[in-house]
């Protein structure tokens, strides 16, 4: 993984969203159509992100993106029609702790991106609390993998995001909490950094003096 050094180029941060700046757990969607936490998590390691990641791919509504995955599993029926229906129950609201630290980089005047892996079906995030998302406005721009209809870690979409925000090789740090995502920022040109905890983040940002 790269590191940022002492004078580094480095002068914008793009942030993934989910597992970085929003707390989510699609488990929500459809614990209760399962009998046993095994059984949901069969669903999940042999189902469930197939499917999920086919959502990102298209368009269309869930259901009917669903529906081949649901025909060739009858059996999880009930917990596509959930995904379809429910899938903001996944969402449990902002991370704090790096919700701060944007909100820090935005008084700096620090440029900030995002570029997240979610369904252009159901962007953007809603919560109870009209305010919840307002960090949100501090983005130049967000690349959403459902409005483009690429994903990480396809190198495409970090091209067309660093096209999008005006960016140089070498010019901005990636926070993604998925280290294949964040490696291949790295290949991609961009610094990538896998998200541990917010004082792990601090430190790559001050080590690109950006904090």
């Amino acid at each position: 993984m790269a590191t940022p050094v002492a004078n580094s180029p480095v002068k914008a941060v793009v942030f993934d969203l989910g597992g970085v700046l929003i707390d989510w757990d699609p488990r929500r969607i459809f614990q209760q159509h399962f009998a046993t936490r095994g059984v949901m998590e069969e669903f999940m390691a042999q189902v469930f992100w197939r499917a999920h990641h086919a959502c990102h791919d298209t368009a269309a509504p869930f259901a009917e993106t669903l529906a081949p995955y649901k025909q060739a599993h009858p059996q999880y029926a009930g917990a596509f029609d959930a995904i379809a229906t429910q899938w903001q129950r996944a969402l449990l609201g902002p991370i704090p702790e790096t919700v701060a630290i944007v909100d820090e980089l935005a008084a700096r005047n620090t440029p900030l991106f995002a570029l997240t892996n979610w369904p252009a079906q159901t962007w953007p995030p809603t919560h109870p609390a009209p305010d919840a998302y307002g960090f949100l406005g501090h983005f130049a721009d967000i690349v959403v993998s459902g409005q483009v209809q690429l994903r990480k870690p396809d190198p495409a979409i970090y091209a067309l995001a660093l096209s999008r925000f005006g960016l140089a090789p070498g010019e901005a740090l990636f926070v993604d909490d998925l280290a294949v995502n964040a490696d291949a920022a790295t290949q991609a040109g961009m610094i990538g950094h896998q998200f541990m905890s917010a004082d792990h983040l601090r430190d790559a940002l001050r080590a690109a003096q950006l904090l």
